[in-house]
């Protein structure tokens, strides 16, 4: 009887291994020390996103069918818009599903902007917001998203949030702004992935390292 009692407490610690290791904080540091460590992409999110000085774009359009259209296009051109590659992941799954949905409710009449300062204007307490009312669905470990803030058409450049998430507490681990360039590209989509693609170039040659410099400093 007591060797049976010492199986079944040894049988019901075993199933509390999962849900513990499921409720493990987890951190930036983990997570850039190592290229095997593996993380959600969950797209680009446009919701607080700002389109500075573009008169003659429909609002309604760019968000019906341009956001989600931009997603797409990142996703099935992965060796162009390599966002994997400029987090060093071997590891890396995608889910679009909340990001296309959430595009899918913003608010077209808080689009547009006049003010060139909309570029820089969230806080990392904005982030921190979108980041814990975003729904992960059953994901859980490190997840990718990116935010974009601001989108100047006569600035000629984009900023997104690059933010890596414990999708487990619903935690901003590292969030930085980073700026890209407008390129070439025909039409509303192709002319704002030029830039988002600049953007990722910046992450892979100069912002990744000192991200993990600073993880691995803490």
């Amino acid at each position: 009887m007591k060797n049976k009692n010492a199986i079944l407490r040894w049988a019901a610690m075993l199933l509390l291994i999962p849900s513990f290791m499921q409720g493990q904080s987890l951190s930036a540091k983990a997570f850039f020390s190592s290229d095997t460590v593996s993380a959600v992409y969950l797209g680009i999110d446009f919701t607080l996103a700002k389109l500075i000085n573009d008169d003659a774009s429909n609002a309604k359009t760019i968000q019906s069918t341009q956001f989600n259209g931009i997603n797409d296009l990142i996703v099935k051109e992965a060796s162009k818009y390599d966002v994997q590659d400029a987090y060093h992941r071997r590891n890396w799954t995608v889910d679009l599903e909340e990001v296309e949905a959430r595009n899918d409710k913003a608010n077209p009449k808080q689009l547009k902007s006049s003010d060139e300062a909309d570029l820089t204007r969230l806080t990392a307490n904005d982030i921190d917001n979108l980041v814990q009312n975003f729904n992960y669905g059953s994901h859980q470990g490190y997840g990718v998203l990116l935010i974009v803030e601001g989108m100047s058409k006569t600035d000629k450049r984009i900023t997104i949030w690059f933010t890596l998430i414990d999708m487990n507490a619903k935690k901003v681990l590292t969030a930085a702004r980073v700026e890209g360039k407008l390129g070439s590209g025909f039409g509303f989509r192709n002319y704002w992935a030029s830039a988002i693609k600049s953007a990722i170039h910046e992450v892979k040659s100069h912002d990744y390292s000192e991200w993990q410099s600073g993880a691995n400093s803490k």
